[in-house]
């Protein structure tokens, strides 16, 4: 537990983020194993957690969360990890960044060297390749291969009435037009 946390240290400088490096480690830490001393650290760490990690960042980093050395918050606001999902080495992360679950089935993978821009949202069971950055606002439902680039929103809007949709010279809906 210390060598890794070391290594996150070395990555971030911030002492919020020192801190709930700190817890979640902690709290990896009490899951490894069930001896009777983790045990007894179990009701701390969910203390902590849900002070300093779910009410002071409105982040949910769960314990089970299978994450390598030398992760890099640089806001660490908003995450939101799913607890099965694997994490590399050296990942960097912005604030409002979601790693989860899509229709059951399965979780991410996100290789070492890994950096996902501010609310980005990787679903389902794709792998993010080592040295891969997935872009701000990104929504990523396919593999990224080692290296890649992912970026822009996959949202596709259906099934507006013909009334409400955009045409030439036409003012258009309020909602869209931004009006």
């Amino acid at each position: 537990m210390f060598d890794t946390l070391r290594q996150d240290f070395r990555r971030n400088r911030d002492p919020l983020v020192r801190l709930v490096l700190s817890v979640f480690r902690f709290g990896q830490w009490t899951a490894a194993r069930r001896t009777l001393t983790r045990r007894l650290c179990t009701v701390p760490y969910k203390l902590l957690n849900l002070l300093v990690i779910r009410l002071g960042t409105n982040s949910d980093l769960p314990r089970e969360l299978s994450c390598g050395p030398g992760l890099r918050l640089f806001h660490p606001y908003g995450l939101v990890f799913h607890r099965d999902a694997r994490l590399g080495r050296d990942v960097s992360v912005y604030h409002q960044v979601t790693i989860g679950r899509r229709d059951h089935s399965g979780e991410p993978e996100i290789g070492d060297e890994v950096t996902l821009g501010a609310g980005a949202t990787v679903l389902g069971p794709v792998v993010i390749g080592r040295g891969a950055k997935i872009g701000a606002g990104a929504t990523v439902l396919d593999d990224v291969p080692e290296g890649g680039r992912a970026v822009g929103p996959r949202a596709v809007v259906t099934g507006l009435p013909a009334a409400d949709r955009l045409g030439d010279g036409d003012q258009g809906h309020p909602l869209l037009a931004g009006g």
